[in-house]
């Protein structure tokens, strides 16, 4: 059976949850705006005292039952701090389940002091209550997660599901033991306490990785958004738009690609200022986005002009069905600072693989089609209306 020096162990397990500490404070320090890591923070600040008041074990007048009671309050309430950190950084923040987790902190206090002098029953509440906890942790951190995100999450999810199964040990060595006196000799006690701490830095490594994946993807989201109204940008749109015609090549199903500007949009920034103009883009956007059904897609490319790829359209009569909606959808009256504005759009569309089998030529078949659309709307929409009758 391996044996393990117990004052060497206790340096190891302090300076471990010390650098956890550490660590967690500066993840959140850095990722401030990603939810659950101030929560994570707090919960690995606890951990380093709750391992540090060990130490006070002999060396205090402190006596040792209330030094283990304050260590397995400090533990519990560590560990639903992970959970809480866990369920906010995955998007399930509550109010509630908060103030309720705030009233079971001073339950798990009050049943450790009540159980400081009984060894076995310690554990086999301590334990069920913690492993538990750590496996909805693990859960709950890797639920709905997939590709580079799962293997970050899946760190921090394998630490704790192995920091339950330590913990489920302990528990079954407390439930087979005869008396406190053979528990508290097992060798085995000792091995737990390492797997614990290890698997805490394996932990601290885990959440950092998501912290990290999380920013750098937000980054990207940036990158690849329009600052101002929050659609895709031209960026985003090429790369959405090779992707479209990449998978309907090898689908042989079509897609229709609308190409959509404002008309007298300079008129506007001219006559109410650039601020109006904005407002009005904002406008345009949100009617973009309240138009487009799950499978569509639509950005902006800049200036007045905005795209819309919509999939599973093979047929022209379609792609002209879906053009007048667009078009009644965005045009029309809004208030803008007090003032009415009138919105006006040329629209202009190509179908894949009909008008071309490249973005150059889609996009050049949709801006002839705009500019016609700009020129003689109403001869336009006629004959689309008339098409899509047919």
């Amino acid at each position: 059976m391996v044996n393990l020096d117990r004052t060497t162990l206790d340096l190891v397990v302090v300076c471990i949850s010390v650098i956890s500490m550490l660590v967690m404070l500066a993840v959140w320090r850095i990722n401030r705006g990603i939810p659950g890591t101030g929560v994570w923070a707090l919960a690995a600040s606890i951990t380093a005292p709750a391992f540090l008041v060990m130490r006070l074990i002999g060396v205090t007048d402190v006596p040792k039952a209330l030094i283990i009671a304050i260590n397995n309050s400090l533990a519990l309430t560590t560990v639903l701090l992970m959970l809480e950190g866990t369920l906010r950084f995955r998007g399930y923040a509550s109010h509630q389940r908060w103030r309720l987790g705030l009233v079971l902190i001073p339950l798990f206090v009050l049943l450790a002091f009540v159980n400081r002098d009984d060894m076995i029953r310690r554990y086999l509440f301590h334990d069920a209550i913690a492993a538990a906890l750590m496996l909805a942790n693990a859960f709950i951190l890797i639920r709905k997660t997939r590709d580079l995100e799962l293997l970050a999450a899946g760190i921090g999810a394998l630490s704790m599901s192995a920091m339950a199964a330590a913990f489920m040990l302990r528990w079954h060595l407390a439930f087979s033991a005869d008396d406190n006196a053979q528990l508290a000799g097992h060798p085995l006690l000792n091995v737990v306490y390492l797997v614990l701490v290890l698997c805490l830095l394996s932990w601290t490594y885990g959440v950092s990785a998501c912290c990290n994946l999380r920013a750098q993807n937000s980054i990207l989201q940036m990158a690849r958004e329009d600052v101002l109204t929050g659609l895709p940008n031209r960026r985003h749109v090429d790369e959405i738009l090779d992707r479209a015609i990449a998978m309907s090549a090898r689908n042989q199903q079509g897609f229709g690609f609308i190409l959509i500007d404002l008309n007298h949009f300079k008129a506007i920034n001219d006559r109410y200022g650039h601020q109006a103009g904005d407002l009005l883009l904002k406008e345009v956007a949100k009617r973009l986005k309240s138009f487009c059904r799950h499978a569509d897609f639509v950005g902006r490319i800049g200036g007045d002009e905005f795209v819309a790829i919509t999939f599973g359209v093979n047929q022209e009569s379609q792609l002209d069905r879906t053009l007048l909606r667009l078009k009644k959808m965005l045009v029309g009256p809004c208030i803008i600072q007090g003032h009415t504005v009138n919105i006006e759009a040329a629209l202009g569309s190509a179908m894949f693989p009909t008008d071309g089998r490249t973005a150059d030529r889609l996009m050049q078949a949709a801006d002839q089609r705009m500019y016609l659309d700009k020129s003689v709307p109403d001869n336009i929409l006629a004959a689309v209306t008339q098409r899509a009758a047919l």
